[in-house]
């Protein structure tokens, strides 16, 4: 009796340390390249908080930091989940460089459709780079387990 309640104690601390250290999932991917262009995505899945500023080139392969890490990021799509993983409020990004400096800064995305055509040059004068840190910020979107994936066409030299 004493090891099932030890057992069902223990099952119930573990359970509880899960939910509090449960963290946003970032998958970056390559969607595709052709000539100096590259498209690449990372679908972020909600831990039902603020993404607080997270390095995206540290979340990639090797052979997606090769091809990313000196692009310049162009233009941007945000893409909220649907059907069971539909954000539940508008969609804030922020981008910041290596400094941690804020160079992309827009909020109120739609959380139903997707919205294409970002001019990632906006808010920072020129098209941003990628060196060895590229940080992503995203606002509580809803629920653990709601998603929004960006889109990141690039020029590659």
């Amino acid at each position: 009796m004493k090891r099932l309640l030890a057992a069902i104690i223990i099952l119930l601390v573990l359970g509880f340390a899960g939910e509090a250290f449960a963290t946003w999932t970032l998958t970056p991917s390559m969607v595709s390249k052709t000539k100096n262009y590259i498209l690449w995505k990372v679908v972020c899945t909600s831990d039902a908080g603020a993404l607080t500023a997270t390095d995206l080139v540290a979340k990639m392969s090797d052979d997606m930091k090769r091809l990313v890490m000196g692009s310049t990021q162009m233009v941007m799509t945000v893409s909220p989940g649907t059907d069971t993983v539909i954000p539940n409020t508008t969609i804030d990004v922020t981008l910041s460089n290596e400094q941690g400096t804020a160079i992309f800064v827009h909020t109120g995305y739609s959380k139903d459709v997707d919205t294409t055509g970002i001019l990632l040059s906006e808010d920072f004068g020129a098209y941003p780079t990628v060196f060895r840190l590229y940080y992503l910020t995203l606002n509580d979107i809803g629920d653990a387990g709601d998603q929004v994936t960006l889109y990141f066409l690039c020029w590659i030299e």
